[in-house]
Protein backbone atom coordinates (compact mmCIF):
# COMPACT_ATOMS: atom_id res chain seq x y z
CA UNK A 1 0.00 0.00 0.00
CA UNK A 2 1.08 3.13 -0.80
CA UNK A 3 2.60 5.33 1.70
CA UNK A 4 3.31 2.32 4.51
CA UNK A 5 6.28 2.14 6.39
CA UNK A 6 8.87 0.31 4.93
CA UNK A 7 9.00 -3.62 6.22
CA UNK A 8 12.36 -4.00 8.66
CA UNK A 9 12.99 -7.43 9.31
CA UNK A 10 15.88 -8.10 11.85
CA UNK A 11 17.72 -11.35 10.87
CA UNK A 12 19.01 -12.57 14.35
CA UNK A 13 21.29 -16.31 14.39
CA UNK A 14 21.48 -18.12 17.20
CA UNK A 15 23.64 -21.33 18.42
CA UNK A 16 23.08 -21.79 21.59
CA UNK A 17 21.24 -18.75 22.34
CA UNK A 18 18.07 -19.98 24.64
CA UNK A 19 19.36 -17.67 27.64
CA UNK A 20 19.61 -15.02 25.36
CA UNK A 21 16.41 -15.23 23.34
CA UNK A 22 13.98 -14.44 25.80
CA UNK A 23 15.69 -11.13 26.57
CA UNK A 24 16.01 -10.10 23.59
CA UNK A 25 12.95 -10.80 21.47
CA UNK A 26 11.01 -8.61 24.15
CA UNK A 27 12.99 -5.75 23.52
CA UNK A 28 12.95 -5.84 19.93
CA UNK A 29 9.71 -5.48 19.99
CA UNK A 30 9.27 -2.72 22.54
CA UNK A 31 10.84 -0.95 20.41
CA UNK A 32 7.29 -0.25 19.08
CA UNK A 33 8.55 -0.48 15.08
CA UNK A 34 5.95 -0.10 12.50
CA UNK A 35 5.87 -3.14 10.12
CA UNK A 36 8.53 -4.60 12.15
CA UNK A 37 9.75 -8.46 12.01
CA UNK A 38 11.82 -10.47 13.34
CA UNK A 39 13.74 -14.03 11.70
CA UNK A 40 15.81 -15.95 14.00
CA UNK A 41 18.09 -18.56 12.19
CA UNK A 42 19.26 -21.04 14.19
CA UNK A 43 21.98 -24.15 14.01
CA UNK A 44 20.29 -26.87 15.66
CA UNK A 45 21.25 -25.54 18.94
CA UNK A 46 21.71 -28.51 21.36
CA UNK A 47 20.41 -26.05 24.47
CA UNK A 48 16.79 -26.03 22.63
CA UNK A 49 17.32 -22.35 20.58
CA UNK A 50 15.60 -23.40 18.53
CA UNK A 51 12.32 -24.46 20.12
CA UNK A 52 12.27 -21.50 22.63
CA UNK A 53 12.30 -19.64 19.08
CA UNK A 54 9.03 -21.43 18.12
CA UNK A 55 7.22 -21.05 21.28
CA UNK A 56 7.83 -17.45 21.61
CA UNK A 57 6.64 -17.14 17.92
CA UNK A 58 3.48 -18.71 19.13
CA UNK A 59 2.98 -16.21 22.23
CA UNK A 60 -0.30 -13.50 21.54
CA UNK A 61 2.03 -10.61 21.42
CA UNK A 62 4.32 -11.40 18.62
CA UNK A 63 2.40 -14.26 16.44
CA UNK A 64 2.61 -13.19 12.60
CA UNK A 65 5.66 -11.17 13.22
CA UNK A 66 8.31 -13.80 14.24
CA UNK A 67 9.75 -16.52 11.67
CA UNK A 68 12.60 -18.80 12.53
CA UNK A 69 14.39 -20.40 9.99
CA UNK A 70 15.14 -24.11 11.22
CA UNK A 71 19.45 -25.47 9.97
CA UNK A 72 20.01 -28.67 9.85
CA UNK A 73 23.58 -28.18 11.61
CA UNK A 74 25.62 -25.84 12.85
CA UNK A 75 27.80 -24.26 9.60
CA UNK A 76 29.17 -21.02 10.15
CA UNK A 77 28.25 -17.53 10.56
CA UNK A 78 28.54 -16.36 6.66
CA UNK A 79 26.13 -19.06 5.47
CA UNK A 80 23.47 -18.11 8.08
CA UNK A 81 23.37 -14.65 7.51
CA UNK A 82 23.13 -15.80 3.53
CA UNK A 83 20.24 -17.73 4.10
CA UNK A 84 18.59 -15.29 6.67
CA UNK A 85 19.07 -12.60 4.28
CA UNK A 86 17.81 -14.34 1.26
CA UNK A 87 15.15 -15.66 3.21
CA UNK A 88 14.17 -11.62 4.69
CA UNK A 89 13.87 -10.70 0.82
CA UNK A 90 11.28 -13.28 0.11
CA UNK A 91 9.85 -11.90 2.71
CA UNK A 92 9.20 -8.59 1.10
CA UNK A 93 11.69 -7.07 3.58
CA UNK A 94 12.75 -3.26 2.65
CA UNK A 95 15.23 -3.18 5.62
CA UNK A 96 17.25 -5.88 6.45
CA UNK A 97 19.05 -5.16 10.24
CA UNK A 98 21.66 -8.10 11.16
CA UNK A 99 22.42 -8.22 14.89
CA UNK A 100 23.71 -10.38 17.16
CA UNK A 101 21.67 -12.09 19.65
CA UNK A 102 23.77 -11.65 22.75
CA UNK A 103 22.82 -8.38 24.01
CA UNK A 104 26.26 -7.19 23.00
CA UNK A 105 24.29 -5.06 19.95
CA UNK A 106 21.70 -3.11 22.11
CA UNK A 107 18.10 -2.79 20.55
CA UNK A 108 17.86 0.65 21.48
CA UNK A 109 20.44 1.25 18.69
CA UNK A 110 17.96 0.73 15.80
CA UNK A 111 15.84 3.56 15.71
CA UNK A 112 18.83 5.49 14.84
CA UNK A 113 19.84 2.79 12.23
CA UNK A 114 16.37 3.40 10.75
CA UNK A 115 16.68 7.46 10.89
CA UNK A 116 19.92 7.07 9.22
CA UNK A 117 18.95 4.91 6.54
CA UNK A 118 17.61 7.38 4.22
CA UNK A 119 21.17 8.63 3.67
CA UNK A 120 22.61 5.51 3.10
CA UNK A 121 22.67 2.01 1.47
CA UNK A 122 24.65 0.20 4.35
CA UNK A 123 24.66 2.07 8.16
CA UNK A 124 26.80 0.25 10.26
CA UNK A 125 26.71 0.30 14.53
CA UNK A 126 30.28 1.03 15.31
CA UNK A 127 32.06 0.97 17.98
CA UNK A 128 34.97 3.34 16.54
CA UNK A 129 32.72 5.93 15.14
CA UNK A 130 33.45 8.93 16.94
CA UNK A 131 31.58 8.44 20.37
CA UNK A 132 31.44 4.61 20.25
CA UNK A 133 32.83 2.74 22.67
CA UNK A 134 33.47 -1.03 24.28
CA UNK A 135 33.04 -3.09 27.27
CA UNK A 136 34.70 -1.07 30.25
CA UNK A 137 36.24 -4.45 30.93
CA UNK A 138 38.37 -5.46 27.98
CA UNK A 139 42.12 -5.72 28.86
CA UNK A 140 44.09 -2.96 26.85
CA UNK A 141 46.06 -5.53 24.79
CA UNK A 142 42.37 -6.74 23.29
CA UNK A 143 41.52 -3.06 22.73
CA UNK A 144 44.67 -2.37 21.02
CA UNK A 145 44.12 -5.22 18.43
CA UNK A 146 40.73 -4.57 17.89
CA UNK A 147 41.05 -1.03 17.32
CA UNK A 148 44.11 -1.26 15.34
CA UNK A 149 42.43 -4.31 13.25
CA UNK A 150 39.68 -2.29 12.57
CA UNK A 151 41.08 1.53 12.02
CA UNK A 152 44.52 0.56 10.72
CA UNK A 153 45.42 -3.17 9.19
CA UNK A 154 41.72 -3.54 7.41
CA UNK A 155 41.62 -0.19 6.03
CA UNK A 156 44.91 0.19 4.79
CA UNK A 157 44.63 -3.17 2.92
CA UNK A 158 41.23 -2.81 1.63
CA UNK A 159 41.15 0.70 0.88
CA UNK A 160 37.06 0.75 2.67
CA UNK A 161 35.66 3.70 4.46
CA UNK A 162 34.42 2.14 7.40
CA UNK A 163 35.60 2.18 11.19
CA UNK A 164 34.40 -0.80 12.23
CA UNK A 165 34.34 -3.32 9.48
CA UNK A 166 34.46 -6.43 11.73
CA UNK A 167 31.08 -5.10 13.03
CA UNK A 168 28.17 -7.20 12.51
CA UNK A 169 25.48 -4.80 13.62
CA UNK A 170 24.21 -3.57 10.13
CA UNK A 171 21.10 -2.03 8.44
CA UNK A 172 21.29 -2.97 4.66
CA UNK A 173 18.49 -1.55 2.02
CA UNK A 174 16.85 -4.31 0.09
CA UNK A 175 18.63 -3.34 -3.59
CA UNK A 176 21.89 -3.52 -1.63
CA UNK A 177 22.01 -6.72 -0.58
CA UNK A 178 20.36 -8.05 -3.94
CA UNK A 179 23.10 -6.25 -6.03
CA UNK A 180 25.62 -7.20 -4.13
CA UNK A 181 25.23 -11.14 -5.28
CA UNK A 182 25.38 -13.02 -2.16
CA UNK A 183 26.14 -16.02 -3.87
CA UNK A 184 29.45 -14.99 -4.27
CA UNK A 185 30.21 -14.14 -0.77
CA UNK A 186 32.05 -16.58 0.40
CA UNK A 187 33.93 -15.81 3.86
CA UNK A 188 32.92 -17.54 6.79
CA UNK A 189 32.75 -16.34 10.60
CA UNK A 190 33.74 -12.77 11.70
CA UNK A 191 36.00 -11.96 8.00
CA UNK A 192 31.96 -12.58 6.77
CA UNK A 193 31.42 -9.11 7.60
CA UNK A 194 34.39 -7.71 6.09
CA UNK A 195 33.87 -9.10 2.77
CA UNK A 196 30.18 -7.67 2.84
CA UNK A 197 31.60 -4.21 3.57
CA UNK A 198 34.11 -4.63 1.08
CA UNK A 199 32.10 -5.86 -1.93
CA UNK A 200 29.85 -2.85 -0.97
CA UNK A 201 32.41 -0.57 -1.25
CA UNK A 202 33.59 -1.80 -4.58
CA UNK A 203 30.55 -1.60 -5.64
CA UNK A 204 29.95 1.53 -5.22
CA UNK A 205 27.54 1.81 -2.58
CA UNK A 206 27.24 4.32 0.25
CA UNK A 207 27.93 3.01 3.77
CA UNK A 208 27.43 5.53 6.58
CA UNK A 209 28.05 4.40 10.84
CA UNK A 210 26.51 5.09 13.89
CA UNK A 211 28.27 4.77 17.20
CA UNK A 212 27.50 2.18 19.26
CA UNK A 213 28.42 1.18 22.79
CA UNK A 214 29.13 -2.36 22.51
CA UNK A 215 29.08 -4.56 26.09
CA UNK A 216 30.41 -8.28 26.79
CA UNK A 217 27.96 -10.31 26.38
CA UNK A 218 26.35 -11.07 30.11
CA UNK A 219 24.75 -14.86 29.85
CA UNK A 220 26.12 -18.07 27.35
CA UNK A 221 29.91 -18.81 25.80
CA UNK A 222 31.01 -16.29 23.30
CA UNK A 223 32.05 -17.41 20.01
CA UNK A 224 35.03 -15.72 19.21
CA UNK A 225 38.71 -16.55 20.21
CA UNK A 226 42.13 -15.52 19.31
CA UNK A 227 42.69 -18.47 16.23
CA UNK A 228 39.39 -16.63 14.84
CA UNK A 229 40.79 -13.32 14.98
CA UNK A 230 44.18 -14.73 13.20
CA UNK A 231 41.98 -15.81 10.55
CA UNK A 232 39.86 -12.97 9.98
CA UNK A 233 43.38 -11.29 9.81
CA UNK A 234 44.90 -13.53 7.04
CA UNK A 235 41.68 -14.21 5.33
CA UNK A 236 41.63 -10.20 4.38
CA UNK A 237 44.26 -10.39 1.36
CA UNK A 238 41.73 -13.74 0.03
CA UNK A 239 38.67 -11.30 0.02
CA UNK A 240 41.11 -8.45 -1.33
CA UNK A 241 42.25 -10.75 -4.60
CA UNK A 242 38.47 -12.31 -4.56
CA UNK A 243 36.72 -8.68 -5.35
CA UNK A 244 39.18 -6.31 -6.32
CA UNK A 245 37.76 -5.83 -9.77
CA UNK A 246 34.07 -5.05 -8.99
CA UNK A 247 32.74 -2.00 -10.08
CA UNK A 248 29.64 -0.49 -10.12
CA UNK A 249 28.35 -2.03 -13.21
CA UNK A 250 28.86 -5.09 -11.58
CA UNK A 251 25.80 -5.34 -9.34
CA UNK A 252 23.45 -8.00 -9.73
CA UNK A 253 19.93 -7.15 -11.30
CA UNK A 254 17.72 -9.71 -10.57
CA UNK A 255 15.92 -10.97 -7.54
CA UNK A 256 17.31 -14.73 -5.52
CA UNK A 257 15.30 -17.69 -6.73
CA UNK A 258 17.99 -20.26 -4.71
Amino acid sequence: MSGSPPKVVVVLPTYNERENISRIVPALFALKIPNFHLLIVDDNSPDGTGQAADELGCQAAYRGNINVLHRAEKQGLGPAYIQGFKQALALDADLIIQMDADLSHQPKYIPKLLETAGRYDIVVGSRYAAGGSVDESWGPLRKLLSWWANRIYTPTILNIPVRDATGGFRLYQRDCLIGMDLNKVKANGYVFMVELAFVAHRLGYRIGEIPIHFPDRQYGDSKMSSAIALEAALRLWQIKLRHRALKPSDRRATEYDD
